[in-house]
Parts: structure tokens; C-alpha cells; sequence
């Protein structure tokens, strides 16, 4: 791996609710490197959001960050508001889940773009208008001197979500955070989108962070794999490998509801049914132990590698992970083919 772009260590986002405090994010560790993309898997409520809000300072009061979070030489959580405006939108770009709910409709798309532009450049309105053109064309969109008088109404869900990317890259940034792009578009316009990221990385020499619960995107784009669950990780590696080898027992839980497999167990209803202590899964994992109730597992190499680790303790010394491994079956099976056959605007 290149040397990390965003390192994140020990973030903690702890919310205060009418209910008490909740550990939205707790304890969670993961890097970067430059040109990689990292998938933040996880169903829904895993804390994959609200920990890439925590890292862009887009969580206020009451909620309590801590941590240290490094992207490139800058403390993002001790940075003051201005230092954070200065880096959004411009080195490091967020693209929101739901891209129609992400433009504003009274504006043309084509102004949108453009105020990314000037906010962070020193350029006159036509240049950035110029500018706006030509990103519409770089993410795929045809009539791209038309599309940039047009508003978000008139667009489909697809073109929206082009738009938003093409928003992202105004300042070229280094660093793109991507939560659930193809979340809210169907099957044929998901594997477009893929198609665009991956090449959107390529030609641009884009990290990515991307938070998604698609293992079929995961599959397509993902370098590296972080598994959360309650606010925190349970494995990591390369994706080869925690696709091939899901190693926890949640990471194969997951992979089964993926494939439409029953779980064994039903899921706690909300977060505050998570355990604090030990490991967050061990109400439902169906190989428990006393020691996953009072301890939190440290990170163990599976089967001797060094690149892929679990947070469980039968990838330890003192027990067997044959017992976790017996019924791993491989993810290879959801690889989706992202070629687009053409130009589309949808």
C-alpha cells in the first residue's frame, strides 16, 4: 500500500440522546492509501455514515468526537471550521447518498458545479462555466453544453448522480467519499455508475473511501475491506481476501444475507440492544464464548497472513478457527460486470 492519504485511529462518535448515549462510532481504525479505494461495508446502522461525517467535521453538538483522524499533514477533528471549509469540496470531496436530495433544485445544475469551482478557485464566471461543461462530459453526460442550463428536475436519478460526482471533482481533490452511490438508482444504472468511479479513479489518481452495503460494488471497486458493526471494526484486509475468506462470524452473517440466506439469529432491533463490553456481536454469534462477553477482541491475522485480520478471539492462539471457518463459502459468485456497453446518460 502507498503511503496513507486519511488515517484514522480510534474514532469515537458518541451521540447524547433522550435515551442515554449512544456509541455511534467507537473505537474504529482504518487507512487510506493513495489511488486506493476502501469499502466501509456494513448493514444498515453500522456506523459506516456517521464515521465518514465524523472524519469531514459534518457531526455538531451534542454529539463527542474524539480521535485522531490525519488527512495528508492536517488534524481534521482539532482543525477549526475555517481550515475544514478550506479542504471540503477541494482536496477532499464528499458525495451524499441520494443524489437528487443532494442538489439544490432551484439552481441549474451547471451553477452548482460552477460555485464548487469558485468557492475554492480564483477563476472568472465564464471559466468556471467552461469548467462545468467540460466535467459533464468527463462523467459521461452527452449535450453536456445543454445539460449544464438544465435543473435537477429534469434529470434522471442517474444523470443526478453524475452531476453530484462531477460536483465532487470540481477542485480535483485527492480524496473522495462516496456513501452508498448506487444506493437509490436500479441495477443497470448502479453498474454505470461502478463503471464510472472505477475510471474516474484511474485517469484522476483518486483515492476513494467508499461506505456501501452492496457486496456486488464491493467486489467491483474495493481494494481493501473494512467490516463494521456497532460503531466499530470487525475485519479487515484485502478485498480478495475477506471476499474469498470472511473470517468473523458477522462478516459471514452478512455475506449470507447478501446471497438471501436466513441468518441464524435475529438482528437487535436498535443500537442500544448492541452490547458495550466484549465483542459487539456476541449476543448473536452462534460460536460465543465467555471470553467475546467481558473483553473486546484484538485484531488477529487469519491463517497466518498479514494483511487480513479479524476481531475474534478464535483467530487467537488459544482457540481453534476451524470452528469459525468451517462453513465459510466464497463471495466470488456476486462479482458484477461494470461495463457500460456504451455511452448513457442514465
Amino acid at each position: 500500500m502507498t503511503d496513507p492519504v486519511l488515517t484514522v485511529d480510534g474514532l469515537r462518535t458518541h451521540l447524547q440522546t433522550e435515551n442515554g448515549v449512544v456509541r455511534a462510532v467507537d473505537g474504529l481504525s482504518f487507512t487510506v492509501g493513495g489511488g486506493e479505494t476502501v469499502c466501509l461495508v456494513g448493514e444498515s446502522g453500522s456506523g459506516k455514515t456517521i464515521a465518514c461525517d465524523s472524519i469531514t467535521g459534518l457531526v455538531g453538538p451534542p454529539a463527542e468526537i474524539s480521535g485522531d483522524v490525519r488527512f495528508g499533514d492536517t488534524e481534521l477533528l482539532s482543525a477549526s471550521e475555517r481550515e475544514l471549509r478550506a479542504i471540503r469540496g477541494d482536496s477532499l470531496a464528499y458525495l451524499f447518498q441520494n443524489a437528487q436530495n443532494a442538489l439544490d433544485p432551484v439552481y441549474t445544475v451547471g451553477d452548482q458545479i460552477a460555485e464548487a469551482i469558485t468557492f475554492h478557485r480564483d477563476v472568472s464566471n465564464e471559466a468556471a462555466r467552461e469548467r462545468a461543461i467540460d466535467l459533464l462530459q468527463t462523467v459521461g453526460l452527452s449535450r453536456a453544453s445543454e445539460r449544464v442550463d438544465e435543473y435537477p428536475h429534469e434529470l434522471s436519478d442517474g444523470m443526478c448522480q453524475r452531476v453530484a460526482i462531477a460536483i465532487a471533482l470540481a477542485a480535483e481533490p485527492d480524496l473522495l467519499i462516496a456513501d452508498e452511490p448506487t444506493s437509490a438508482l436500479d441495477v443497470m444504472i448502479q453498474a454505470r455508475i461502478v463503471d464510472l468511479l472505477a475510471e474516474l479513479r484511474s485517469t484522476h489518481d483518486l483515492s476513494l473511501l467508499l461506505v456501501t452495503h452492496d457486496l456486488r460494488v464491493v467486489a467491483a471497486l474495493a481494494d481493501r475491506i473494512v467490516v463494521l458493526y456497532g460503531g466499530t471494526a470487525v475485519e479487515r484486509g484485502p478485498a480478495t481476501d475477506v471476499l474469498e475468506r470472511p473470517s468473523h462470524p458477522y462478516t459471514q452473517e452478512l455475506f449470507r444475507s447478501f446471497a438471501g440466506e436466513r441468518g441464524r439469529r435475529n438482528r437487535p432491533r436498535s443500537r442500544e440492544g448492541i452490547p458495550v463490553e466484549g465483542c459487539r456481536f456476541h449476543q448473536e454469534c452462534p460460536h460465543v464464548v465467555d471470553a467475546c462477553k467481558h473483553t473486546r477482541p484484538a485484531f488477529e491475522p487469519v491463517e497466518d497472513r498479514e494483511t487480513h485480520h479479524a476481531a475474534c478471539v478464535y483467530h487467537g492462539d488459544d482457540y481453534d478457527d476451524s470452528t469459525v471457518m468451517a462453513e465459510v463459502k466464497s463471495t466470488s459468485e456476486f462479482d458484477i460486470d461494470t461495463s457500460t456497453g456504451g455511452e448513457r446518460d442514465d
